[in-house]
């Protein structure tokens, strides 16, 4: 599968603050996950936006989790941050000749458990398997 760099770190920022004991300022977080502090603003807006996170500002402020982790899967943020209703690496046009019927059924059948196992995949489990 192949997702945008967004994505990645967008995942990757979820899990940066799903195991913060509090808030995380923005410079840290664009440390911690390897971006520009600006970049990082842009995508905090969009999981912001979608109410996955949420935001102080102030002195001691920054970002956390307004969800808990177990509730958050990979499914949510690559959908928000794709903005795709479905994610796969495989082309689906419509199926004209009969010996492409089944080829496409496979195509929908490896689409839709792909999107059930990013759906059981939560930013909770990830933390656990570090």
């Amino acid at each position: 599968m192949w997702v945008s760099a967004s994505t990645d770190y967008a995942i990757r920022m979820m899990i940066c603050l799903a195991d913060a004991a509090g808030p995380v300022s923005s410079s840290k977080l664009a440390r911690m996950i390897g971006v520009s502090t600006r970049y990082l603003l842009q995508i905090g807006a969009r999981l912001r936006d979608a109410g996955m996170i949420t935001v102080t500002y102030g002195s001691s402020g920054g970002y956390k989790l307004s969800l808990p982790p177990e509730e958050i899967c990979l499914l949510d943020i690559i959908m928000l941050m794709e903005r795709r209703a479905e994610q796969t690496a495989f082309r689906s046009d419509e199926a004209t000749e009969t010996e492409f019927q089944l080829l496409e059924q496979t195509y929908r059948d490896l689409g839709s458990q792909f999107s059930e196992q990013l759906r059981k995949t939560t930013i909770s489990k990830l933390l656990l398997g570090k």
